[in-house]
């Protein structure tokens, strides 16, 4: 009986600590597990419209988020994460065309089936592609979907587009 409550106290220090080493608490595991992804294409004002409806999720829930939208000529790409003091740093990509970069996003949360933090694997699939961004720190949290999501909708080239977010961990 003790070698068995020894074996079960390394296990869980085993898994803890990897726990840890990828950063991931039980929240994290869990958004990490079920991502969310929502396109849309078209006008812009009726994109925006949606923004609203789109998740049960709070983005105070998630660590990391991603909007894609792709205009006429130029995609712009923003990568969210949240900070300890709740502020939000901000790194922005300009793309020709984002279809190869969302199809390597969505290889790459399919490839981790929950195991690591998502936003984190995302992350690296954007550095791989798009290399270095433009960063904007003590971005303050947006009040909702359509705060966060609007301005690059809006700022798109062209009558119809096109705009992916993605909600990760």
């Amino acid at each position: 009986m003790k070698t068995l409550t020894l074996i079960i106290a390394a296990m869980s220090a085993v898994l803890l600590t990897s726990a840890s080493a990828y950063g991931q608490s039980p929240a994290c595991n869990n958004a990490s597990w079920n991502p969310e992804s929502y396109s849309f294409y078209g006008e812009k004002n009726k994109i925006v419209q949606k923004f609203d409806n789109i998740s049960t999720t709070k983005l105070a829930d998630r660590r990391v988020f991603l909007q894609v939208t792709q205009g006429d000529s130029t995609a712009d790409v923003r990568l969210f994460e949240r900070q300890k003091d709740g502020n939000f740093t901000v790194t922005e990509w300009t793309a020709k065309q984002t279809s190869h970069l969302l199809a390597e996003i969505d290889k790459q949360i399919v490839a981790n089936k929950g195991v690591n933090c998502v936003g984190e694997q995302v992350k690296g699939v954007l550095g791989k592609e798009l290399k270095e961004g433009k960063v904007s720190k003590d971005v303050p949290a947006p009040e909702n979907l359509k705060g966060a999501f609007e301005h690059p909708v809006n700022e798109a080239k062209g009558e119809f587009i096109k705009t992916v977010v993605f909600l990760l961990c």
